[in-house]
């Protein structure tokens, strides 16, 4: 089957809900040249990564560009495809931003707001965070999602075999994906492993919970 990368976003909303109811950019230290992204981001780029099983599969796949607070995110979401989450990247010089749309889920209206995905102007092991409060009205209440992402690269390899390719000049990321919901009192947790390849993007996924691990390692990519 085919999943979007933002089920496990998708996952973590749908039980909070359900659950009730039932830095700085100029940093002298960045490691990449600015002319060449460790995830290359336009119109039509594709990423497919495959799991444990041939049928368990993920795309990362660019629709179109949206703007927020006078910046460009790319977005991952099919616009036909309501199940997804509204989720767009932006970078800027190694930070990368996420940007979550406003929307209606399942009766619950979510503001929208941005924070930081992950920060490769960061050495090894250096510790970033950033946090964002989305409010939210519903059946059963009002409320805030109070998300705080922590996160830090884990190494930094002149090349990674994946899938019989090599890939050269990888960082490797890990961040911790921390939603606290005010109305239910509930906080979800999940870890996104996230290694990118300069040039080429993500060439491999790894997103843990309290009683799971997804793995999924890049297959094919068009870059436009």
């Amino acid at each position: 089957m085919k999943t979007n990368f933002n089920l496990f976003l998708t996952i973590i909303i749908f039980n909070v809900f359900t659950l009730t109811s039932c830095s700085d950019s100029d940093e002298p230290n960045a490691i990449f040249p600015i002319d060449q992204s460790y995830w290359p981001f336009k119109t039509g780029n594709e990423w497919n990564l495959q799991g444990a099983t041939s049928e368990d599969n993920m795309t990362y796949e660019i629709f179109h560009k949206v703007s927020f607070e006078g910046k460009e995110y790319y977005s991952f979401i099919n616009q036909n495809d309501e199940y997804s989450y509204p989720v767009a990247v932006n970078e800027d010089k190694g930070v990368f931003k996420m940007y979550y749309a406003p929307h209606n889920q399942q009766g619950v209206n979510i503001g929208g707001g941005s924070i930081t995905y992950i920060n490769l102007q960061k050495d090894v092991n250096e510790v970033w965070t950033d946090n964002m409060t989305l409010t939210f009205t519903s059946n059963h209440g009002s409320g805030i999602l109070a998300y705080t992402f922590t996160g830090k690269i884990t190494e930094k390899k002149e090349a990674e075999i994946i899938n019989g390719k090599t890939y050269k000049d990888v960082i490797k990321t890990v961040v911790e994906h921390k939603i606290f919901n005010s109305l239910t009192k509930i906080t979800t947790i999940v870890e996104e492993e996230t290694w990118l390849s300069k040039g080429v993007g993500p060439i491999r996924t790894i997103t843990r919970g309290d009683d799971f691990e997804d793995v999924y390692s890049l297959v094919t990519y068009t870059l436009k």
